[in-house]
C-alpha cells in the first residue's frame, strides 16, 4: 500500500468516525426527546388526575352546602367554611346526626361555624341545643356576634372557658377550665379545640374530663384526625375506653369518630 493509498484510509477512518460520532449525537437527541416527552405525557396526566379530583372535591362541597341549606332553613347565608372552620363535610354530617336524633344536647370544644349551623338546625327542628367553650375572646365574640344576628341565642351560646391547668392521674394539662362546663348529658361532644399551639395534644383532655357526662347513645367527633396529634390522642382514647367504637372518615382534614351504642 503506497503512501497516498494510506493517506486515504485515514481519511476514510476519519470520516467514518465522525459519522459515528454524528449518528451517536443523533440518537441521544432522540432518547433525550422521548424522555422529555416521556415527562410531559407523565405530568399531563398527573394534572387531569387533578383537575378530576379537584372537580369532585368541589362537587362534594357543593353538595354538602346545599343539603346544609335545606336542613338549616331559610335563615340567609351561612357563616364561612373555610380556613380555620369546620369544612361543610364535616358539618354536614354534624347537622344530618343531630337531625336524625330529632335534636341533640351538642357540646363544642373550640366555637365558629358549626356553632352557628347547629344551633341553625335545633332551631328547623325545635329540640336541641350547641354550647360551645371557648377560650380566645376574640372569636367567642365572632361566634357570639354570628349567633345573635340570626337570633340563635335560645338554640345556641358561646362560654368563654379560659385554659387553666387540669390534672389528669398526674399529668398536667391546658385546657378548659372544667367549672365553667355545663352539667347536662351530652349526645354529641364535638372536639374542635383547643388549637394545636396551646400545647401537644391539647385536645386530648376532652375524653376524659368528660366521659361520664356522655348520655347512652353518644357520639364523639375528633376534627382534624390526620394530623399526627390528633392520631395519638386517638390511640389514647380508643386504648382508654373500649366501649368507644371507632369509625374513620375521608373528611378533608380527617375526622374520627367514637359512638357508644346504647345497650
Amino acid at each position: 500500500m503506497g503512501p497516498s493509498d494510506r493517506m486515504l484510509l485515514v481519511e476514510i477512518t476519519e470520516r467514518l468516525k465522525r459519522l459515528g460520532d454524528a449518528v451517536d449525537g443523533v440518537r441521544e437527541t432522540q432518547a433525550g426527546i422521548e424522555r422529555r416527552l416521556d415527562a410531559i405525557e407523565a405530568e399531563a396526566k398527573a394534572n387531569r388526575k387533578a383537575l378530576k379530583t379537584s372537580a369532585r372535591t368541589t362537587y362534594a362541597q357543593f353538595e354538602d352546602l346545599m343539603a346544609l341549606y335545606r336542613l338549616t332553613g331559610p335563615a340567609g347565608p351561612l357563616p364561612r367554611m373555610r380556613d380555620w372552620a369546620a369544612g361543610p363535610e364535616l358539618t354536614r354530617y354534624l347537622a344530618e346526626e343531630v337531625a336524625a336524633r330529632g335534636g341533640a344536647r351538642v357540646l363544642e370544644c373550640g366555637s365558629g361555624t358549626s356553632t352557628v349551623v347547629l344551633a341553625l338546625v335545633a332551631r328547623s327542628l325545635g329540640a336541641g341545643q350547641v354550647t360551645a367553650l371557648e377560650h380566645d375572646p376574640h372569636y367567642a365574640a365572632q361566634t357570639r356576634a354570628e349567633l345573635e344576628a340570626r337570633n340563635l341565642g335560645g338554640w345556641g351560646k358561646v362560654v368563654d372557658a379560659p385554659l387553666t391547668d387540669v390534672d389528669l392521674g398526674g399529668e398536667r394539662w391546658r385546657w378548659y377550665d372544667p367549672g365553667l362546663l355545663p352539667h347536662n348529658e351530652i349526645d354529641i361532644l364535638l372536639v374542635d379545640g383547643p388549637p394545636g399551639p396551646t400545647g401537644p395534644q391539647a385536645r386530648y383532655p376532652a375524653l376524659p374530663v368528660l366521659a361520664e357526662r356522655l348520655a347512652k347513645d353518644a357520639l364523639v367527633v375528633l376534627d382534624d384526625a390526620d394530623r399526627p396529634d390528633e392520631r395519638a390522642i386517638a390511640a389514647r382514647w380508643t386504648d382508654a375506653y373500649p366501649d368507644l367504637v371507632p369509625e374513620h372518615l375521608p373528611h378533608d382534614r380527617g375526622t374520627l369518630l367514637l359512638r357508644r351504642t346504647a345497650p
